[in-house]
């Protein structure tokens, strides 16, 4: 594959075309390997040391190598774990092959912990540090624009190359890629009766008669200057309201239409943003007519979540993507306390509107009011060790079955607009598949859902204790 020639300073670099990431490991393998996949999709030739990746020993030969040969930039992870000896030697040795290249800002550093700027290494101390905490996401749009200002050379299709090294270094000691196709279930969930229009109503009373009839309207609208925008037909919207009110439909838009700003009364940049507000209204109303408790996180995310209790109590039993009948609970105990699933809904409307839907899970003292605090955090992620892909897999599918109350959809109706939410999932088939090697895996669930620990799964960086417990220490 060939590459345009890279510029520093005036000094072409033909032979220079790598990004080189220096992380720890195997503390930062995840982000590591989540941004060379990133860099590769958009066409970069990425190195990161795949031996650390897979667990394996340092490959310092190489990793010399690439890094003062071949590397046009070296990106630094800069967490808690910044001061581990190999990545001292990796910033030893690019803060000399940057003197040597000329390049100040061979260097490109991303925070992704709660770390003071102080803390970095003197190597990064006067670099600017681009923001890869709480969300990796942010750090995206700076470094591309940083890459592409530097004239990092990449290539108009993804290096497959480098999507195939890390995939198959990730995989390797447990899993086989093979040649076969496979198909995978996504976390995205469709319409089956989809929104088709989106309708204005405007009203004929006072700006505060408009705002008391809205604040008992039953159906999800967004008020929009001295309109308001829902999905709900004109009978239906009027029905909804806490008294009588003169009504009269401003605009009746296809979704499409309304989406492309055609004979829109918002600019076409607010169209999503409303779209995206009515979805999650109808999915919060769907859940907490199902019984479903609100929980909203430290970041502003809303959850809902199965509280303790008969309804939800005990294994559920539901259909697999396959007609299989399964069974998963969706509350127990942990300790002392109750866990809970929840939910977090996303709705999309590019390419089409859809939501991606996560599985989470609570803590509480009562089954109902739900914990929260660094210690919480610590207490779930041991909780959930034992909780491989296919048992979150299955608790989203069984939670969306019990939404769903036995049928193929979660009812989502607005006024007398039928509106269905799929109760599985999109599918896609991938090129590849893979054999795994028989591994035992732990299990730390009873069949009512009580999560008893293994020591085998305990790490020194637990926090589980009880409140008692940590009084006492």
């Amino acid at each position: 594959m060939l590459f345009p020639s890279a510029v520093c300073n005036g000094e072409m670099r033909m032979d220079r075309q790598t990004i080189f990431i220096t992380h720890a490991a195997p503390e930062d393998n995840l982000f590591a390997t989540w941004l060379s996949a990133k860099l590769a999709n958009a066409g970069y030739n990425v190195w990161v040391d795949l031996k650390r990746l897979r667990g394996g020993d340092d490959f310092w030969d190489r990793i010399n190598e690439v890094l003062r040969n071949e590397s046009i930039k070296q990106i630094v992870i800069f967490s808690k774990h910044i001061n581990k000896l190999g990545v001292k030697k990796e910033l030893a040795i690019g803060d000399a092959v940057g003197r040597q290249i000329k390049d100040p800002a061979f260097m490109i550093p991303i925070r992704v912990d709660d770390v003071p700027y102080s803390d970095a290494p003197t190597e990064l101390i006067r670099r600017d540090i681009l923001p890869g905490f709480p969300n990796w996401h942010d750090c995206l749009e700076r470094l591309f624009i940083t890459l592409s200002d530097a004239g990092v050379p990449k290539a108009a299709a993804p290096n497959a190359d480098a999507l195939s090294r890390l995939v198959q270094a990730r995989e390797e000691g447990r899993r086989f890629l093979k040649a076969e196709p496979e198909d995978l279930l996504t976390n995205w969930f469709p319409w089956i009766a989809p929104i088709e229009r989106i309708r204005f109503y405007g009203f004929g009373g006072t700006q505060e008669q408009m705002k008391a009839w809205l604040k008992g309207c039953r159906v999800p609208h967004v008020p929009v200057h001295r309109l308001a925008a829902t999905f709900a037909d004109p009978a239906g919207f009027a029905d909804s309201g806490p008294f009588d009110a003169k009504i009269e439909t401003a605009y009746d838009l296809t979704l499409s239409s309304f989406l492309n700003g055609d004979k829109s009364p918002v600019p076409k940049e607010q169209a999503s943003k409303i779209i995206v507000n009515l979805m999650r209204q109808h999915f919060d109303a769907a859940a907490e007519r199902r019984g479903l408790l609100r929980h909203e996180f430290s970041g502003g995310q809303v959850a809902w979540f199965f509280p303790a209790g008969e309804a939800f109590g005990g294994p559920k039993t539901f259909e697999d993507c396959h007609g299989q009948k399964r069974r998963r609970t969706l509350v127990g105990k942990f300790k002392t306390l109750q866990w809970h699933l929840c939910l977090v809904a996303k709705p999309r409307v590019r390419p089409e509107p859809l939501f991606r839907i996560h599985a989470n899970v609570l803590l509480s003292e009562d089954g109902r009011k739900t914990l929260d605090g660094d210690k919480l955090h610590k207490k779930r992620r041991r909780l959930t060790r034992s909780w491989w892909n296919d048992i979150w897999r299955d608790r989203l599918l069984a939670a969306m079955s019990v939404l769903a109350e036995g049928k193929d959809g979660i009812d989502m109706a607005a006024g007398n607009e039928n509106l269905v939410l799929a109760r599985l999932p999109l599918r896609a088939t991938i090129p590849v598949t893979y054999e795994e090697v028989a591994v035992e895996l732990v299990a730390e669930e009873t069949d009512d859902g009580e999560i008893i620990l293994d020591p085998r799964l305990d790490g020194h960086d637990d926090d589980i204790s009880d409140e008692t417990d940590e009084a006492n220490e």
